[in-house]
């Protein structure tokens, strides 16, 4: 049997040449395969990675092969010819379909049409106005004859601001890339007998088909795929016969009742269970919180506030120190209160709206940007924020009364009172907290609230050190107005942020609508009791949203999985897809990926400190090291399912594969000891 899978495809191949002589290429006859290339871009940016689709379109009843293109055929073969600096990932194949001929040959072909993708990466300077890429495609198209062919393909795009295009096209073809992530159902492998191994798959609904396309290593054929009779559960098993030592792996398939299909690369080895987050981040964070909370009574909001509820315990107490301190501890416990209470209302929103990812949500950041900035406003003095006048008599009536009551309320108010100048501050813990389970977001706004209240708890206990509080003065309006600019600083870091995921027009129409806001501000400041002013308010507001900023942000954003070209000695980052992840691994190469974003201060941090120093690049470099890129500043699904499979829901994100290990090293942080250790355990 072997002999006669050897002499067909080559009797084919004798065969084509003459046929094609003779009619399947005479001039005036359609061609049996149109090839092009197309890009998801209009134009390239510097530095800026994009893919490319080799698009071709077949005759009827003609197809071509998978990269595995099973007992005869030939995959199709992609030379690039690109431009001085640019690079080109590997190729990434679509789902197949199988194909039954005479002789019980069994192949794994493209019909129609297919786009094969691949990212290419442009250098940080782009050679010229115009840049042209092309390619030199081979193929071997079949029916009951095969013809090889080969043909240049070419794409010429000007240089410039990336903008998408072929929206449709990338999509239909991107959804039908196998996925690296855990598929959707449960997979289950046996591989006891040594000339076969089985696969189960159960979780499937019963009108789900499942196939499975092999991909063996290099000489190996494995047998034809037999799918068991599906069980009421809609279980079925998939056998194949395998000889030799070599591990089961390929794309499990399926394809619904509506004829959509999605695929998963798979392998025996592969099930293994992702590490539990390691203590040490959740920690870090609880201490940053706490920081966070003892910054807080610094503000021009709650300092004044200090030195006088402590001087009012005193008196209240009567200068008895133990009663101080019992007046202490019951204002910090309306402190507590006041932090519970928002822990349960973030809680509460976190399962009911999933808002996790507010700077990914186009509209959640840009509200974000307008947050900041309306408070930025607030503390340079364009307007006030009080409490409203029924609201602030009746808590300051209930704080009035003597005692632990009383006391009680004090905290309560004040911390109400605080997070009038302090919401910057709480925004920032909000947006980590509400990413975390309902435990962690407790533990985080308790430690929030023990920052601000050991102030009050140390000068209860010691009321004779009141003397070191600053006293209050011109300073404390300056230092709120400083305040003000760094606040000014954040939004226009986020809208930077805004600009690289949803283009340059979206920042631009972000900065109309937040004039707009600003003017409204103004005007609420200047003739805040005036009812023509909240008109005005509201219409700047909201006419200036509908106007100016809604139509863009409901526009499409763009990909950002991609990285600039490394300078001279840096490391050579690749954006981040499951195919080139899946090669990398298949060639048995080290691979190192950087979970980030352009929002997460913490992965720049990172990237400055640990990963762009001299000793990394060069253990990088001596190891050989691929590193991918995956950027998740627009919740990018692939990136998205990534993290899931590594039971994680945020960034920064590390992970390294050793060839040769089945587990990878998951790190949460980096220190440049840490790291440079686990890359000198790869093997040379």
């Amino acid at each position: 049997m072997s002999f006669v899978r050897f002499l067909i495809p080559l009797v084919a191949l004798c065969c084509a040449q003459t046929l094609a002589a003779q009619n399947f290429l005479k001039p005036g006859n359609p061609p049996l395969v149109t090839p092009s290339l197309v890009a998801d871009t209009e134009a390239v940016g510097a530095g800026k990675p994009f893919t490319v689709g080799v698009r071709m379109k077949f005759a009827p009843g003609w197809h071509t092969y998978w990269q595995f293109p099973g007992d005869s055929g030939a995959p199709v073969v992609v030379e690039w010819q690109l431009p001085a600096g640019f690079t080109a990932g590997p190729l990434q194949w679509p789902i197949p379909t199988a194909h039954m001929d005479d002789g019980d040959m069994l192949t794994y072909v493209y019909e129609g049409e297919v786009l094969l993708l691949t990212e290419i990466t442009p250098p940080a300077q782009l050679p010229a106005r115009e840049v042209a890429l092309k390619a030199e495609v081979k193929w071997l198209v079949c029916e009951q004859t095969c013809v090889p062919g080969n043909g240049p393909v070419e794409l010429k795009l000007p240089a410039g601001a990336a903008q998408p295009a072929n929206g449709e096209l990338f999509a239909k073809w991107r959804a039908l890339l196998p996925r690296t992530a855990a598929p959707l159902f449960a997979v289950k492998w046996d591989r006891s007998r040594p000339d076969e191994f089985s696969v189960r798959l159960e979780g499937l609904a019963k009108d789900v088909m499942a196939e499975f396309f092999p991909l063996p290593p290099e000489g190996v054929k494995p047998g034809h795929p037999k799918t068991s009779e599906i069980a009421a559960d809609g279980a079925r098993t998939i056998t194949m016969p395998l000889a030799g030592s070599a591990e089961p792996r390929g794309v499990i398939a399926i394809t619904r009742t509506d004829g959509a299909r999605e695929g998963w690369l798979v392998a025996a080895k592969s099930e293994t269970a992702a590490p539990p987050p390691r203590a040490g981040g959740l920690l870090w964070k609880l201490v940053l919180a706490y920081l966070g909370g003892l910054i807080m009574n610094v503000m021009p909001c709650v300092l004044p506030v200090i030195a006088l509820k402590i001087f009012g315990f005193v008196n209240q107490a009567g200068q008895d120190p133990a009663r101080v301190f019992r007046l202490g501890l019951a204002f910090n416990a309306g402190v507590f209160a006041f932090f519970l209470g928002l822990a349960a209302a973030v809680a509460k929103l976190k399962s009911a709206f999933n808002w996790g990812y507010q700077f990914q949500n186009p509209f959640l950041l840009a509200a974000l940007i307008a947050l900041i900035f309306v408070f930025s406003l607030n503390l340079l003095g364009v307007f006030e924020i009080a409490l409203s006048g029924g609201a602030a008599t009746t808590l300051s009536k209930l704080a009035s009364h003597e005692g632990w009551g009383g006391a009680f309320m004090h905290g309560f108010f004040t911390t109400l009172l605080g997070t009038s100048c302090t919401a910057p501050f709480l925004s920032t813990s909000l947006g980590f907290a509400v990413t975390q389970r309902t435990p962690v977001i407790f533990l985080l706004f308790l430690a929030i609230a023990a920052g601000m209240a050991t102030p009050y708890f140390l000068l209860t206990a010691r009321p004779a050190w009141l003397r070191y509080v600053p006293k209050p003065g011109a300073w404390m309006e300056r230092a709120k107005q400083l305040m003000g600019f760094a606040m000014l600083a954040v939004a226009v870091w986020l809208l930077g942020v805004l600009g690289e995921s949803r283009g340059a027009e979206t920042s631009g129409a972000m900065s109309w609508f937040l004039l707009a806001l600003g003017l409204a501000c103004w005007i609420f400041g200047a003739f805040r009791g005036s009812r023509l002013a909240w008109m005005a308010v509201l219409a700047l507001a909201v006419g200036g949203y509908f106007g100016i900023l809604h139509g863009r942000l409901s526009a499409a954003g763009h990909s950002l999985n991609a990285q600039p070209a490394a300078e001279a000695g840096g490391i050579a980052w690749q954006p981040y897809s499951e195919e080139a992840l899946a090669g990398a691994q298949r060639a048995e190469q080290p691979v190192f990926i950087d979970f980030t974003a352009k929002w997460c201060v913490n992965c720049k941090v990172y990237e400055r400190a640990v990963l762009e120093t001299d000793a990394v690049r060069a253990k990088f470099r001596e190891k050989k090291i691929v590193a991918f890129k995956a950027d998740w500043t627009n919740a990018d699904p692939v990136v998205t399912r990534a993290l899931k499979s590594f039971g994680r829901v945020g960034v920064p994100l590390y992970v390294l594969h050793r060839a040769g290990e089945d587990e990878p090293v998951v790190m949460d942080a980096l220190t440049s000891g840490g790291l440079l250790a686990e890359l000198e355990k790869i093997r040379d």
